[in-house]
């Protein structure tokens, strides 16, 4: 089933893709990207529909050929509310939001001082959102905190490396081959190769710039790794990926990213790689 999965997303994703990057276009869904290029914003939508058909398939037709139990169906459903709850979040954040207010720490200021940007917004009803996912599947309050802080943070990471073509995609693939390493779980597998079909397609036109996936792209996708992380890994894991996650936030809040990729010659060879650069 999963090489199924696989190749439908793949063949989803090439048949689509062209007519969403075309409703951006005409919808005026434009922005500058670091080139200061105008080039289409929100790409990172079209993992929607193409999740969309990809679960109605597992739930009506995949159980009478594979073996799919109906925990494993409750447990995608919750997965889709939240991923759909974070494109529309993510969404918002592109069509409305200012870039006047950066940063975690400079969207709870101004929520503190009263004024609510889509970033903070973002914030509550994402913490919210991944609350009411971690109450559903966690065992005990630890669990439900710890849960709840990965999704949170693992839903922001992609956030942070979309800032140059192609490097939150590439970030995004390689944490799911370290996550396919570690060993997931029967539902995270489902979602793993119903994204990385995806993600395939997707990546040569993020590398030449000729679109951007947006926060509906990151937010998505971040929350795709919290999930499947607090489905599939024991508590250890997850203490682990929590400390390394908060050193990262930690770190993008007083340092450039980009200036600590380019500032490292491997780091930079990676994230160049498939890039035109200049």
């Amino acid at each position: 089933m999963e090489i199924m999965l696989l190749i439908l997303s793949a063949t989803l994703t090439y048949v689509m893709k062209p007519y969403l990057r075309q409703l951006l276009i005409e919808s005026g869904m434009i922005g500058k990207n670091y080139e200061n290029k105008e080039i289409p914003v929100g790409m990172g939508l079209l993992l929607i529909p193409i999740m969309t058909i990809q679960l109605f398939l597992i739930q009506a037709i995949y159980p009478f050929y594979f073996k799919v139990e109906r925990f494993q169906l409750n447990v995608l459903l919750l997965f889709f509310i939240g991923i759909l709850m974070m494109a529309f979040l993510g969404l918002l954040d592109d069509t409305v939001g200012s870039r006047d207010t950066l940063g975690f720490k400079g969207h709870l200021g101004q929520l503190v001082r009263g004024r609510l940007t889509t970033g903070g917004l973002k914030a509550v009803l994402g913490g919210l959102t991944a609350l009411l996912i971690s109450s559903i599947l966690s065992s005990s309050i630890i669990e439900l905190i710890l849960n709840t802080l990965l999704l949170g943070l693992f839903t922001n990471l992609i956030n942070l490396l979309d800032l140059r073509p192609g490097r939150a995609m590439k970030g995004y693939i390689s944490l799911l081959m370290v996550f396919l390493i570690l060993g997931i779980t029967y539902e995270s597998r489902i979602i793993f190769f119903t994204i990385l079909g995806y993600c395939i397609v997707y990546l040569p036109q993020d590398l030449r710039a000729e679109y951007m996936m947006g926060d509906v792209g990151s937010n998505t996708l971040g929350m795709t790794l919290g999930i499947m992380s607090m489905l599939s890994f024991s508590s250890i894991v997850k203490y682990l990926l929590l400390f390394i996650l908060i050193i990262i936030h930690m770190i993008a809040e007083k340092y450039s990213i980009s200036k600590i990729i380019d500032g490292n010659s491997i780091l930079r060879f990676i994230d160049n790689l498939g890039r035109k650069t200049h």
